[in-house]
Parts: structure tokens; sequence; C-alpha cells
């Protein structure tokens, strides 16, 4: 496989996935914020919580001055300049997809084109609450059928595998934003927050990463914040949960070979992880601490795949200022674009992929 294939190929699986993760992450909240009552003490989730978990505070506040939930879900599902949107990330796998079409499934093509052409009409018009869900549930849906298709009818062979790659890394990458964010505030504020509140807003957790059902049926019934953090990081039966994921990625480097110099990184996340005392983190001592170096890791692993399997050459540039102000890897690729990944809390996985024929994000 060509290096600018391999490419568009993992992109395509990263970009399908953040479509899928975004759309439930907006759905979940919308229903927690509803069973929410304005009068307690302290309010643990808001929609503004949600530009911190996707990193674009800064490029959101660029533009709009009222964090409120009718700019933040209409900013995340079809802002057309913030490349993390659901539409612009739906035109992202489109065009990856469209240059490695071959590959693929007809109906791969057909699916995913369907999907963007309905989702671009269907954002023409503000989302509010009473349209909002159906959208949301259409693209999960229409998701998840691009995904089994391919899952179930794809050879298990180099192209297989780099799909699953990208997808692999961008659920263990969703784990540790909604983790940091949600679950280090809802540990912050335990102690002030009612027992059902507090059960709700982790079932509201589960929920962001499809996991209440299977958290239920694995662990236990009742929930709580310990067995949820045990069960997210540390399961390796989940698909969603981070060590399934690390373990997959694991699991296709090893099926493409010659990533030696990726080894020692998935070793470094998996001692932390082995490591990790979670009854301590479920205390909210350093869970922060232990997420952050969990996502410094996991883009230290996406460049070196980079450099691995892409034909980038990657080099470290001084940290910009600001929020992002964290140390910052750029990649420059054959056709001259480039792109970025900010190794922090704030980042998000680059955006700014390019595409073949020198068509860039």
């Amino acid at each position: 496989m060509l290096s600018r294939v391999a490419e568009n190929v993992y992109w395509m699986a990263r970009y399908l996935e953040r479509v899928e993760d975004t759309s439930r992450l907006v759905m979940a909240t919308h229903h927690t914020m509803l069973d929410m009552t304005p009068v307690s003490r302290v309010q643990p989730m808001n929609w503004e919580q949600l530009l911190a978990i996707t990193g674009s505070r800064e490029i959101f506040f660029k533009r709009n001055t009222q964090p409120d939930e009718l700019q933040i879900t209409n900013f995340l599902i079809r802002d057309e300049e913030y490349h993390g949107s659901i539409l612009n990330a739906l035109h992202f796998a489109r065009e990856n997809l469209r240059t490695t079409r071959e590959l693929f499934p007809r109906k791969a093509w057909e699916f995913l084109n369907r999907l963007f052409l309905d989702t671009r009409t269907a954002c023409g018009h503000d989302f509010h609450a009473a349209n909002r869900l159906e959208f949301l549930e259409n693209v999960i849906n229409e998701c998840l059928k691009i995904t089994g298709l391919l899952d179930s009818s794809m050879v298990r062979d180099e192209t297989f595998r780099m799909f699953r790659l990208g997808r692999y890394l961008e659920r263990a990458d969703m784990v540790t934003r909604i983790l940091d964010v949600r679950g280090a505030l809802m540990l912050a504020h335990q102690d002030a927050v009612d027992r059902p509140l507090r059960n709700a807003l982790w079932l509201t957790v589960l929920k962001s990463l499809s996991g209440d059902q299977m958290y239920r049926r694995r662990v236990r019934p009742r929930i709580r914040g310990v067995d949820v953090l045990a069960f997210l990081l540390k399961d390796n039966a989940f698909p969603r949960a981070f060590r399934y994921g690390i373990e997959g990625v694991a699991g296709c480097l090893g099926f493409l070979g010659g990533a030696e110099a990726v080894q020692g990184i998935i070793a470094r996340i998996e001692a932390q992880l082995y490591l990790a005392d979670i009854t301590r983190l479920a205390e909210n001592e350093g869970l922060h601490e232990f997420l952050d170096g969990l996502q410094i890791l996991l883009g230290e692993l996406h460049m070196t795949i980079s450099a691995t399997y892409f034909n980038q050459e990657v080099k470290k540039v001084a940290p910009p200022s600001g929020e992002n102000a964290g140390g910052v890897m750029v990649s420059s690729s054959a056709n001259g674009t480039t792109s970025t990944a900010t190794l922090n809390r704030c980042s998000r996985p680059p955006v700014t992929t390019p595409f073949t024929g020198g068509t860039s994000a």
C-alpha cells in the first residue's frame, strides 16, 4: 500500500469515528440537561463542557460570544470553519474515501456520500431541540451502517488494518477527553451533588461512549464512579474502553509491521494503565494528571505512526501563545501541506489532514 493511500484510509476512519462520537456526545448532553434540575446547588454539567472535550473553545469564542445551547450545538454540528464539526468531518471522511474507493466495497461510498449530502442539506438551518435529536440519531445510525458494512465484507488485509488503526486511536482519544472534562469535574463536586444526580451524570459519561447497557451487564446494575472509571479505562472486552482501543492499535501495528518505534510508546501507555490506582483516581487524586499523561502519549503515538507509515518528516516547533501553549508537533507531508497536534488536554488530533492530489482540509 502506498503511504499516501494508507494516510487517506487512516484519516477516513478517524473522521468517520469522530462524526459518530460527536453526535453521541451532543445527544447524551441533551438528555442529561433536560433531566437536571435548575435549583441544584451545583451544576456539574453544562454545554460549554463540549467545547473543552473537543478542544474547540478558542475557535468557538473567536466568532461567538454566548456559549449557550443553540450556539454550541450549531457550532459542533454545522460550522463550516471549524474542521471538527460534524459537517466538515463528514466532508473530510468522504474526500478520503473518494480517493481510495477502489479499496472498499461500492456500498461504502454510496452510504457515505448520501450521508454527507443529506447532512449538508439538513445543515442549511439552525438545529433546535425539536429537530436536533432526530438528525443526530440518523447520523449515528448511518455511521454504524458504514462501519458494519466494512467489518462484515472487507478482506482482513493492510487496508482493513489501517482503517481499524485510525478508528481505535480515535476512540481511545475520546475516552480520555470525556473522562478528563466530565469525570474530573464530577469528582471535584461530588460532595456537593446529591447521589441521584451524581449517578445520572456518571450514566451520561457512559452514554456518551455508548457504554451504559454493557456496563450494567458486565459490571453491576448500580452506577458508581469508581466502577465507571475502571470499566472505561481498563476493560478489555468493551470496544470503546481505552484498554481495548490500545490493544486494538497494537494488534493492527503488529499486522502491518515496521512499527518498532511505536512499540515503546504503546508499552508506556500499557504500563501507566496497569499501574493506575482506580480507587485513588476515583477520589480525584491525580485523575487529571493521569489522563493528561495518556493524552500526551496518544499524541506521540499518532505522530510516530505518521512518521512511520505516511512518509512524513516530524519536527518540533515553538509552542503558540494562549490556551494551547503545550508544545506542538508539526508534520510536513509530501505535497507541502502541514498538520499539527498540540500535545495537551485542550488539543484535538490533527484535523487539517492532507488529501491525495494536494487538496487539504
